[in-house]
């Protein structure tokens, strides 16, 4: 390194010994491999800042996170973000709880498919609708869900 003339020692932010000539190269020092193998010096522009020193790439959502910017939820609104939480006790699961959930939820579905099985007739009535073979099948079931409610609701009185 000689050859280059006279040299002026100085660190970089990465904390490697960086020398620049007086014709104005920058040369990284020699340094030592964990192995214990030696890297031979190396020439650089000015800004260099080899690749094992480099910042780690984060995305947006990370470099909110490692801020400790208190932003928003991707796709919720800043509005929606800052309301008021609900307790989780507030939060209504769709768990059943007690058996009488449980028959409750059942004859709440069955009530919703003979209001879909109405709807559909209405809409063969005015004639906006030809049914379907599978839908001929939905029509021909409401007994049945009308049956399944009233069995439903004797045994949820029995408990």
């Amino acid at each position: 390194m000689s050859s280059h003339g006279k040299t002026k020692p100085s660190c970089s932010e990465g904390g490697d010994l960086r020398i620049q000539t007086e014709n104005g190269e920058t040369f990284i020092t020699a340094t030592q491999r964990p192995d214990g193998t030696w890297r031979k010096a190396r020439r650089v522009k000015g800004g260099y800042i080899p690749q094992d020193e480099q910042p780690k790439y984060q995305n947006r959502m990370q470099l909110e996170a490692t801020n400790g910017r208190n932003a928003t939820p991707s796709g919720m609104s800043p509005r929606t973000a800052t309301g008021a939480k609900k307790p989780v006790s507030a939060i209504k699961a769709n768990v059943c709880i007690t058996p009488q959930d449980h028959f409750q939820k059942k004859i709440d579905l069955a009530k919703k498919k003979i209001e879909d099985i109405e709807g559909m007739e209405a809409r063969i009535a005015s004639g906006e609708l030809v049914p379907q073979p599978n839908q001929v099948k939905k029509l021909q079931r409401k007994q049945e869900y009308l049956d399944e409610i009233e069995k439903l609701t004797q045994e949820m009185e029995k408990l």
